[in-house]
């Protein structure tokens, strides 16, 4: 018997995620799996601007601090060349762009303590940069790492990931890599209520006047929040997604990209 439709709506917000899936899989539809948070029990977060993870996980970075798991932020730029009017960067501009991200960290939780400027060149995250990222990664002792889609419509961002990728050898402790989206969508397996963390996570990216100046993020990133909202949240609420895999699928994927 077929149950009406409000009914079977109802139904289906009381199974558990698990049988979610199951059911959405044999009706054709792949959805990813609602988590709490993705597992770990000492998180970092590679940024490869300031606001990249505020806008890529501020939520969930707020959940695993609120279960007590140990987070790091690890910004590769300082972002320089937004907070310049001449678009080169400079070092009141890079001054600026780091306080920017002090404020938001305490925003989040986090202390300055708890973020690691490598301060690579903005637009030139390359090569040059995988010794200090090698020891910002050995230093936080991260199980999971979150870093962008690397088909992010940004350079850096993609350089990040293939950064990550080419060091991951020498970082045994990592278990599993979290990609996270803020140019292009990623095709996510996962994604984290942050209903509950949204306006906080919009506190933060509010911190970057900079950035904010040239871009709306406050309006970016409501609107991804609550277009992720209809995984697992019946378009009710605020989520964001991912796509989390463990180090051979993660080598693997940026393989396959070559």
């Amino acid at each position: 018997m077929k149950l009406p439709g409000s009914l079977a709506l109802r139904v289906g917000r009381r199974l558990p995620p698990s049988a979610r899936r199951l059911v959405n899989l044999a009706r054709g539809i792949d959805m990813p799996a609602l988590v709490d948070r993705p597992p770990a029990s000492s998180v970092a977060v590679l940024a490869p601007h300031p606001d990249d993870e505020v806008l890529g996980c501020g939520g969930t970075i707020q959940k695993h601090l609120a279960a007590g798991e140990q987070v790091r932020v690890v910004l590769l730029t300082s972002g320089e060349r937004t907070a310049s009017f001449t678009g080169q960067g400079t070092a009141s501009s890079r001054s600026q762009r780091e306080a920017e991200a002090v404020a938001a960290a305490a925003d989040l939780g986090l202390g300055e303590d708890d973020l690691d400027f490598l301060h690579l060149p903005d637009g030139g995250v390359g090569p040059d940069g995988a010794a200090a990222l090698r020891d910002a990664l050995r230093r936080s002792g991260a199980d999971l790492v979150y870093a962008p889609n690397p088909v992010d419509a940004h350079r850096d961002h993609v350089a990040t990931t293939r950064l990550l990728g080419d060091l991951l050898d020498d970082l045994p402790a990592v278990r599993r890599v979290a990609l996270y989206e803020v140019w292009t969508p990623v095709h996510p397996n996962t994604v984290v209520d942050v209903t509950a963390q949204l306006e906080t996570s919009v506190r933060a990216i509010e911190r970057y006047a900079s950035a904010t100046a040239v871009v709306d993020y406050v309006h970016t990133l409501r609107g991804l929040a609550a277009y992720r909202s209809g995984h697992g949240l019946h378009g009710r609420g605020y989520a964001e997604a991912f796509l989390v895999l463990e180090r051979a699928p993660f080598l693997g994927l940026l393989a396959a990209l070559d």
